[in-house]
């Protein structure tokens, strides 16, 4: 989520495009489906990884211990509603993306796995915003890419391996 991004992608575009072209050319929906199924497969264990640390996330503010989140007044719960919102698709190329949806978020919220990224967020005193005045929330910053990092050399390892062997399957 680096610079306001909501997505990852995890591509290598010059063997991934030489691929899709052989497989179009070979005609093989059947090749392409099974290079998806198993891209989804490789990367399903950073999707999940994403959802637990979001629903464990650290969150504290004024007059809770570091760790804590005050009790909830209204409205679904943070951790939870974020978790959901991450999703993990397959591209037409090959690739993975792995995304926090707004359109999974309530309104108002769409910003809040980029604000809880960043570490800090101000929202009004259980929800008022004309008596109570405004607060500082914090949580540990830079959660998603922490999350990610440690997978990345397995599934760059999977996906270089599918590729050779959707390669091999080609011919070439």
């Amino acid at each position: 989520m680096a610079q306001g991004q909501r997505y990852f992608w995890i591509t290598n575009t010059q063997q991934l495009g030489e691929l899709q072209r052989r497989l179009h050319a070979a005609g093989g929906p059947q090749l392409r489906d099974n290079l998806n199924r198993r891209i989804r497969r490789a990367a399903e264990p950073i999707h999940r990884a994403l959802q637990n640390k979001a629903r464990n996330l650290r969150i504290w503010g004024p007059g809770s211990k570091e760790g804590r989140s005050r009790p909830k007044t209204d409205g679904p719960p943070l951790r939870a509603t974020i978790a959901e919102s991450i999703r993990l698709s397959v591209t037409s190329s090959g690739g993975a993306r792995l995304w926090s949806d707004p359109g999974r978020l309530p309104p108002g919220w769409r910003s809040m796995p980029k604000n809880t990224n960043d570490g800090r967020w101000r929202h009004p005193t259980f929800g008022n915003k004309h008596r109570g005045g405004w607060v500082n929330q914090y949580a540990e910053r830079d959660w998603w890419w922490r999350t990610i990092r440690p997978h990345m050399p397995r599934l760059r390892a999977d996906v270089a391996r599918i590729l050779e062997d959707v390669k091999r399957r080609l011919g070439g």
